[in-house]
């Protein structure tokens, strides 16, 4: 009896950073390991990174294709339908297509709006497509055709947050979307050795027991993240509480941007209250460190997983209400400390008010945290996902093995190779309709080698097809064909005209052979002997 094999699915991630890991990395990581309880899991990243490292200690498949990103589809370009193409007419999308074909997973799923190649890739060969969304698209005049175009090409969209779904309910696909927020697995966060790590962490730091922590977190520091936010509203705190401190964690990729934030503290005198740590892997080195938390995100992000984690730490977290932070607020009684986006004024007051009352602040990060364990903890996720996986069931979904490109030609799929009907009359032989073809992007036709085509006048077929591909391939090898066929036919005419000159040869010697015979039969009384006695009675 054979075992049960679970079905294979491939997980794109649009990044793989080698230094540190954002957002949506961890997302895509998170999804992978809770995907590997249903399906045979392969991790496909455009490079080498830490995902990739983690996914592979953890006994994860893993695959690099470097494909091109469209983030024309979150900033809502005009340019956005350019960029798709521009990426299909090179060989990472060919070598994308034919490892699919090869493949044959149950299903693909694509992470992040930018990442589009493998939803197009797997929708063409006919796998099932998941489009996981993770950030709130920019709204333009383009945002909903992108949407539609996501949707065309994907079977079900997951969506992180209410506001990442917007986009889909204008699109007219609300019908495939589904909500599933994020979580954590809290054995691997280790909450036993929290109390040592923030002992730990607050000496390295230089931070006493009477010296609340406040920490702006961010994997890449930049302006959407809202670094400068922080430091006017730190430091607003820190004239009215000189013994606050204030921690910085993250990458700075506007090295400028960065420098200016921190001489804002330097110009008032109080850098030595600022602490910075460019990077840690281990999340719980660091919140647990923390007092309060700060997540002033000027750009509307997807979810704001930077705010749950203070949450799930029980840290008081204070956020602009933009995207998906306003959401995590709401779900968790946390609105008042949801301030208007952009308002640093408001940030500022939010954070001092904590500060204000250092009494209450372990309360609201212990209520915080019991919210954020019922709307986001790891049993709610998994029901979703049940409740998602359940509804989406690729196995029943029917694979497209007929397809055609721009022209009349109709290919079957075989595995990795196409095979051309040679006719309609082949075609409807096979016992095919013509409703069961699936219109393709020519750049699949190509990127797929062909085989032998289908049905009467197939191999005369094979033959032209052969030498229109031997054309394309070099001018000279044509070339060379083209002379051979000129040389032939040159011979072929050659060989019939000497033929026809022997033919007319031997009918001559026929007919003079014939004449004389007729002379000697009639004693020369024919035309030759009666023009020759007329001549001689002329002289």
């Amino acid at each position: 009896m054979n075992a049960w094999r679970k079905p294979r699915l491939v997980v794109f991630a649009h990044l793989c950073n080698p230094d540190f890991v954002t957002g949506a990395e961890k997302l895509t990581a998170f999804m992978l390991r809770e995907l590997a309880a249903y399906y045979d899991c392969i991790l496909a990243v455009p490079g080498e990174g830490r995902i990739a490292a983690d996914a592979r200690a953890a006994g994860f498949r893993t695959v690099v294709l470097p494909l091109p990103l469209a983030v024309s589809f979150y900033l809502g370009l005009p340019h956005w339908q350019q960029e798709v193409l521009g990426g299909m007419a090179g060989e990472p999308f060919r070598q994308l297509v034919r490892w699919l074909a090869t493949e044959e997973p149950a299903a693909v799923v694509t992470a992040t709006c930018v990442h589009p190649l493998p939803a197009i890739a797997a929708r063409a060969l006919g796998i099932p497509v998941v489009w996981a969304v993770m950030e709130t698209m920019q709204e333009t005049a383009h945002t909903a055709h992108i949407a539609a175009f996501m949707g065309a090409h994907a079977d079900r969209i997951i969506g992180i947050s209410e506001s990442v779904l917007a986009p889909f309910k204008l699109a007219d696909t609300q019908a495939k979307s589904a909500l599933l927020p994020p979580s954590w697995d809290e054995r691997e966060l280790r909450p036993e050795e929290w109390p040592l790590n923030r002992e730990s962490m607050r000496r390295m730091l230089g931070v006493g027991d009477g010296q609340p922590l406040v920490g702006f977190i961010a994997s890449s520091i930049y302006a959407n993240k809202g670094f400068h936010h922080f430091m006017e509203a730190a430091l607003a705190a820190a004239a009215r509480h000189p013994e606050a401190r204030f921690l910085i964690v993250g990458n700075p990729v506007d090295q400028p941007y960065f420098d200016a934030g921190l001489g804002m503290a330097r110009e008032a005198g109080v850098i030595d209250r600022y602490r910075w740590i460019r990077y840690e892997s281990r999340i719980e080195r660091i919140y647990p460190a923390l007092d309060a938390l700060v997540v002033p995100s000027v750009a509307a992000e997807g979810f704001g997983l930077t705010a749950l984690e203070g949450m799930m730490f029980g840290k008081p977290v204070i956020s602009y209400a933009s995207g998906g932070l306003a959401e995590i607020h709401a779900a968790t009684g946390n609105t008042e400390r949801a301030v208007p986006p952009g308002d640093a004024g408001a940030l500022a007051a939010a954070l001092i008010g904590l500060l204000d009352h250092p009494d209450q602040m372990a309360g609201i990060g212990a209520r915080s945290r019991e919210a954020a364990i019922a709307a986001y903890g790891i049993d709610a996720y998994r029901a979703r996902l049940q409740a998602f996986l359940a509804a989406f069931r690729p196995e029943s979904m029917p694979r497209a093995v007929l397809i055609r490109g721009s022209g009349p030609a109709i290919y079957l799929r075989q595995g990795i190779a196409l095979r051309r009907f040679a006719s309609r009359a082949a075609f409807l032989a096979a016992g095919h309709r013509f409703e069961e073809v699936r219109q393709v992007p020519d750049e699949v036709i190509a990127a797929l080698p062909h085989g032998p085509a289908i049905g009467d006048g197939a191999s005369r077929g094979g033959r032209r097809r052969r030498r229109r591909v031997r054309r394309t391939r070099g001018g000279r090898r044509a070339g060379r064909g083209r002379r051979r066929l000129r040389s032939r036919r040159a011979r072929r005419l050659a060989r019939r005209g000497r033929r026809a000159a022997v033919r007319r040869r031997a009918s001559r010697r026929i007919a003079g052979a014939r004449r004389g015979r007729h002379r000697r039969a009639t004693g020369g009384r024919g035309r030759t002997a009666r023009r020759t006695r007329s001549l001689a009675r002329r002289h």
